[in-house]
């Protein structure tokens, strides 16, 4: 009888890697709701035939890590949070100081992002457990391994036909992000070789125990006849094939932490299948190795080479940038030592500890070592310890007493996939790859149940012990993790597209009071389904200003920094707002938003307001000058700014930096805003300074150009397309436009000189040769 918890348990295995290795919000989702949705079918199902509960190696330090990473989503009293974690209480002091009422916190800098990490990580140890169950029958373990070994040879033999046919298209269709390194279905070949290394030793141990049994005083010749027509060759020669492309899979995809990780879990296997075998001078490893290493030849050995000396500059000095991340990761673990910032909060805090360009972000430590005592802090950090050395050291102990084959294989196999991720995590974050940390899980339960599930038996099928209890535990813990993860979810998909909705507008004081009120009610309901973003309330505090409802705007912002406290510019805007009598305070978390901020820029542009606001106006153009000089981008964010504040001319030339594009940006927003004079000024004043730019574009003339085609003013229209041809004599358009002015003009010789410039410019356009036809034929 099929098991429908078992045929979903093998989706689970299947639609993880597959789904682009389940980094995406969608498919992160259907992951976690298909091992919650597996494990309460299971759970549900054993309770009425009988099928015993087991129980689980490592279940106490697991089940303790759960409940302090769940325990950081709840708010203590903020005096107490100051004991216990003053790092987390830091973050949030100029909130509390803002705020009225009760002050509760979290053990946490975002609680969206620990929320999502606690739904994560409780589907991997749910999923641990279910394995542990269902692999306690022989022919499931059996059935499962095969099945596991098959899916990782095609994804390999997917990777190296995708790297060498398509290497910038996943599946060969879908377009890889830009600076990614897809390999097979992951977009990172750090996350790739990951995986990979978790199933290569698995298919190794298979192949080693279906490896032929020939005599050895037989000749060469009678061997391989022997070996070729015994029972179960084809699946010894099936999965050599698979470990070969495997390896091979990871070296094509050049990743320097899953090479030297994969080749240190080869040894490790040899070592451990040599202290447990019998006979020792068996040839079979050497020969595995030797072709692995020809199969490696045969790709070549230069890129991989390459890659290992990108390590080191042209003096020998190692340049990795994972070193610095490292070193920057020292203080920001001593200021969150006991309990961490919260799990999944590496992208929030890091930033205050960075020494790194404003432009680079990391999301992660490229250490998951660092980033798990970051995040969890001391405590989460000895939970998690524990739980891998309870499971390791069970392997080993089991790798000792077990003497059935099959078993002794599957151990040292799944002993040697955890040490190679082991050993990967110490230079990147497997482990927060939705796929990988699934399988890892995976192999844990796989290693208890290779050591502990009898392949021979009378009567257990196992020799865990039974746990009367242990099913009505997972299923009443499954079952609101089920529900909890579908209503989150879908919350946050269907919160996105409100959000989407409601931005394709851009917000202004211009807008109507009624389009003002919808915007408003969009984005009330992307706060209802996910009322942990603080950028929903940020974005309703920003329309109920422009509304002029300033108590409710600042009510908002204050929400938003409670979601997120480490937004410097949710800080600002709560500056923005206070009251006049809260001044000292007010200074405090412009500054203090301002040195808290990613996007430096944007916290400028909030700093110049509130000077404004206070009406120092000279310090606002004084900040706003220094800014457009020291962040390029922030220019275009200017327009709306110059016209919300009335912005003198005068004014906009201190701030503005002598280049065209944010001049020509400006005249196009004062066109859209239907005040043309600004707009001719702003785009004339752009042209003055054409001697600045490095490189001239066509767009510098063409908006000026149709402008003034707009306005009726065809001899400023054709001023201009003289002014282009001068800056830029080899752009074609330009020579059409003027040769359509001068057929218009019936100046008949100029259009042909314009049209045949143009056409020498541009020998394969039909559109210029048309219109000299049309010229000769109207003569």
């Amino acid at each position: 009888m099929k098991s429908p918890s078992y045929a979903l348990f093998l989706g689970t295995l299947f639609f993880a890697p597959l789904a682009f290795g389940s980094v995406e919000t969608w498919s992160i989702a259907i992951v976690e709701t298909l091992v919650f949705l597996t494990a309460t079918l299971y759970f549900f199902t054993i309770r009425h035939n009988s099928t015993p509960f087991y129980k689980v190696p490592g279940i106490i330090p697991l089940f303790l890590l759960l409940l302090f990473m769940w325990g950081q989503l709840l708010p203590l009293p903020a005096s107490l949070v100051a004991v216990i974690a003053p790092g987390i209480h830091k973050a949030y002091a100029p909130i509390i100081a803002a705020s009225e009422g009760s002050q509760w916190i979290p053990l946490t800098v975002n609680q969206k992002s620990t929320l999502l990490e606690a739904l994560r990580i409780s589907s991997y140890v749910l999923f641990y457990i279910l394995t542990i169950q269902l692999l306690s029958r022989q022919e499931l373990l059996r059935k499962t391994v095969k099945i596991v070994a098959g899916l990782a040879t095609a994804i390999a033999l997917l990777a190296i036909l995708q790297k060498f046919t398509s290497p910038n298209l996943i599946y060969w269709f879908r377009v890889a992000p830009e600076s990614s390194s897809p390999v097979g279905p992951w977009i990172y070949r750090n996350h790739y070789a990951g995986f990979m290394e978790l199933l290569f030793p698995i298919v190794l141990a298979l192949f080693f125990y279906y490896r032929p049994r020939v005599n050895r005083k037989n000749s060469w010749r009678q061997k391989v006849v022997s070996t070729l027509s015994s029972h179960g060759s084809n699946q010894y020669f099936f999965l050599g094939l698979g470990a070969i492309l495997i390896i091979s899979s990871i070296f094509i995809g050049l990743s320097r932490g899953g090479i030297i990780s994969a080749t240190l879990a080869l040894f490790f296997f040899l070592v451990l299948l040599s202290k447990k075998s019998s006979h020792r001078g068996k040839i079979a490893p050497l020969i595995l190795v030797g072709t692995l290493l020809l199969a490696i030849t045969w790709f070549g050995w230069d890129p991989i080479m390459e890659r290992f000396n990108a390590t080191t500059d042209a003096s020998g000095a190692i340049n990795e940038g994972r070193l610095l991340v490292w070193k920057d990761c020292l203080p920001y673990i001593k200021d969150f030592f006991v309990t961490g910032s919260g799990f999944g909060t590496f992208i929030h805090t890091f930033p205050q500890y960075s020494n790194q360009p404003p432009a680079t972000i990391y999301d992660h430590a490229h250490n998951d070592y660092l980033e798990l005592f970051t995040d969890g802090g001391l405590i989460g950090f000895i939970l998690a310890a524990s739980f891998v050395i309870i499971v390791f050291k069970n392997g080993l102990v089991q790798l000792k007493l077990r003497r059935e084959p099959y078993s002794v294989f599957l151990i040292i196999g799944s002993l040697s996939a955890i040490f190679a991720l082991m050993i990967h995590s110490i230079t990147d974050f497997n482990m927060h790859n939705g796929a990988n940390g699934l399988y890892f899980f995976f192999l844990c339960g796989l290693l208890v149940s290779a050591g502990n599930t009898r392949i021979h038996f009378r009567s257990r099928g196992t020799i865990l012990n039974e746990d009367r209890a242990g099913w009505k535990f997972s299923f009443l813990t499954a079952l609101p993790l089920l529900i909890l993860t579908v209503i989150v979810q879908t919350g946050i998909i269907s919160a996105r597209q409100h959000y989407q909705e409601a931005s394709k507008i851009y917000i202004n004081p211009l807008l109507s009071r009624s389009l003002l009120t919808e915007q408003l009610t969009t984005i009330d309901k992307a706060i209802g389904k996910d009322p942990l973003e603080g950028l929903y309330w940020s974005y309703k505090g920003n329309i109920l200003s422009y509304l002029k409802e300033y108590s409710a705007a600042l009510e908002n912002y204050i929400q938003a920094a409670r979601k997120d406290p480490l937004e410097g510019a949710y800080l600002q805007r709560i500056g923005l707002y206070l009251p006049k009598e809260k001044e000292a305070l007010t200074t405090i978390l412009m500054t203090e938003g301002y040195k808290r901020g990613l996007n430096k820029e944007l916290h400028i542009l909030v700093l110049a307001e509130w000077y404004m606001n206070r009406g120092e106006r000279q310090n606002a153009v004084f900040i706003l000058q220094q800014g457009s000089r020291q962040f390029s981008d922030i220019a275009r964010r200017l327009p709306p700014f110059f016209l919300n504040y009335q912005f003198t001319r005068n004014e906009i030339s201190q701030i503005l930096p002598g280049k065209p594009t944010p001049w020509i940006a400006l005249g196009t927003f004062y066109e859209r805003a239907g005040q043309l004079e600004e707009s001719e000024y702003y785009r004339r004043r752009a042209l003055e300074f054409l001697a600045n730019d490095d490189k001239i574009l066509p767009s510098y003339f063409t908006p000026l150009y149709q402008f003034y085609r707009k306005q009726k003013r065809i001899n400023d229209a054709v001023a201009i397309l003289h002014l282009g041809i001068e800056w830029l004599p080899d752009h074609a358009p330009f020579h059409i436009y003027l040769g359509d002015y001068y057929r218009q003009q019936k100046i008949t010789y100029r259009a042909r000189e314009e049209y045949e410039q143009a056409l020498m410019l541009e020998p394969g356009n039909d559109r210029i040769r048309k219109r000299l036809e049309r010229l000769e034929s109207s003569k």
